[in-house]
């Protein structure tokens, strides 16, 4: 009388099973979902050819997420070539701020005081790891990092520039009313400091952050989001295959050069007993780690397989194209430092008009913000000023004194000719390096004055 009848508890596990069922489909086809859209956000399988999963039988990841681009960007040589190259050649000089002198005082004592070129070049070189990386700027305004930064008292209430991976700042809520400027824009990060994959244990605890307190950085995002593009992502399925031939070349020969054995057994080898095989492993393993230097065994054959290993040389190459068309960096150039082959003049200019051509917009439009982000929050005077760098296209030293070589060499065609001289000496000179008031000054004219002062002196 008492309880569910056996139907009544049928009928009671049928419909948990449906409902679990239900939501075990309906989360299947939501991580689908999701998987499917940051796949085409982070280059996942195209599905393209309908006979074969390219991703799956080749190894490829089909999603790239954060620990995929760290820890190959810090295990793989080609890949930190890859993301450090540009910021390296394009920190080589720092820009100038022209502006009141006041303002470029303030800005000169943050540049000492905070080592702020250095850190921009730090958060340059983290941003390309990744989508985006953050300059956290902590100042002395007695709040919290979760709280929306006030007015500041001068450069001396900037403490400290902390450039921050994607990996350690992570997007904790964002704008969700599409009528308020924030709309789509973060409104509070999560600071991981381990989530660079540091061990430090000093710095575990993770905390909140306003977004008024962070500035990002994040090349190729060209539609107002902080999530660019990873220098990585369009290069690391060929970044997985150098990866692959290397490491199996490495094996390999390790495998060739150990010399490790293949045991056969012949028709007169009798199984042994259980105490027998230990001691006859152990007889092997000492022989192979070279322990003993002869083992004698009866009716087993030890068989040195010929290991041959094919030149990858060529696939290696291909690889190396694609990741020189995919970055925009010169094989030569990602590849000088391991072949000790210096690019050349070609590959240099090529690289140098691509540094330069970061150097006037995103890195340009990177210290803008910095810099305004100074003045918004009064670190700094505000007034108007303007960025500049030096040319890195530019002709150097010898270039400029072939450059006037050659110019000469067709003023003295021209005099040979019968002809007037082409170029003029100073624009020689200027083509050389030398500016104008390097030319030596005329002297005639103090000479007569020296001789209309000797003559009245007799």
């Amino acid at each position: 009388m008492f309880g569910l009848s056996k139907q009544e508890k049928d009928l009671k596990l049928n419909n948990e099973y449906n409902k679990d069922l239900k939501a075990l489909l309906i989360k299947i086809n939501s991580d689908q979902s999701t998987r499917s859209v940051f796949g085409e956000m982070s280059g996942g399988n195209d599905r393209a050819d309908m006979l074969h999963n390219i991703f799956c039988d080749f190894g490829y990841p089909d999603l790239l997420k954060w620990t995929n681009y760290w820890n190959m960007y810090r295990r793989f040589g080609p890949a930190a070539a890859v993301v450090n190259i540009p910021p390296n050649l394009s920190w080589l000089s720092p820009p100038t701020i022209e502006s009141t002198p006041r303002v470029e005082k303030e800005i000169d004592i943050l540049i000492k005081k905070n080592n702020l070129w250095n850190r921009l070049k730090g958060l340059d070189k983290r941003q390309r790891v990744a989508r985006y990386a953050g300059l956290f700027v902590q100042v002395a305004d007695g709040k919290e990092p979760r709280e929306p930064v006030e007015n500041l008292n001068g450069p001396a209430s900037v403490v400290n520039l902390k450039p921050i991976y994607e990996g350690q700042l992570r997007v904790d809520t964002t704008g969700e009313d599409v009528k308020k400027p924030d709309y789509g824009q973060p409104t509070m990060y999560s600071f991981e400091p381990s989530g660079d994959g540091s061990r430090n244990r000093d710095e575990s605890t993770t905390i909140k952050i306003h977004p008024s307190r962070i500035i990002i950085a994040a090349e190729g995002a060209d539609d107002g989001s902080i999530y660019g593009i990873s220098s990585l992502e369009n290069i690391y399925n060929d970044l997985m295959d150098l990866r692959k031939i290397s490491g199996a070349g490495g094996e390999g020969f390790y495998q060739n050069t150990r010399s490790a054995p293949v045991i056969s057994a012949k028709d007169d080898f009798k199984k042994p007993t259980a105490t027998e095989q230990e001691a006859l492993d152990e007889e092997i393993n000492k022989f192979i780690t070279k322990y003993n230097k002869k083992i004698y065994l009866k009716g087993l054959e030890f068989i040195y397989p010929d290991i041959t290993l094919p030149q990858p040389k060529e696939f290696a190459e291909n690889s190396w194209n694609n990741i020189a068309a995919g970055s925009g960096i010169s094989s030569s150039e990602l590849r000088g430092v391991q072949t000790g082959v210096l690019a050349g003049d070609k590959d240099n200019k090529s690289t140098m008009i691509m540094v330069q051509s970061r150097r006037e917009n995103f890195l340009t439009e990177l210290v803008t913000n910095v810099i305004d982000w100074f003045m918004l929050h009064r670190a700094i005077e505000t007034a108007p000023y303007e960025v500049i760098w030096d040319d890195m296209t530019a002709p150097g030293d010898e270039d400029k004194l072939a450059l006037g070589n050659k110019m000469s060499e067709t003023n003295l065609n021209q005099f040979r000719a019968g002809g007037a001289p082409v170029y003029e000496e100073s624009e020689i000179r200027e083509k050389s390096g030398f500016e104008p008031e390097d030319l030596p000054e005329d002297n005639e004219d103090d000479e007569d004055e020296d001789l209309d002062d000797a003559g009245s002196d007799e």
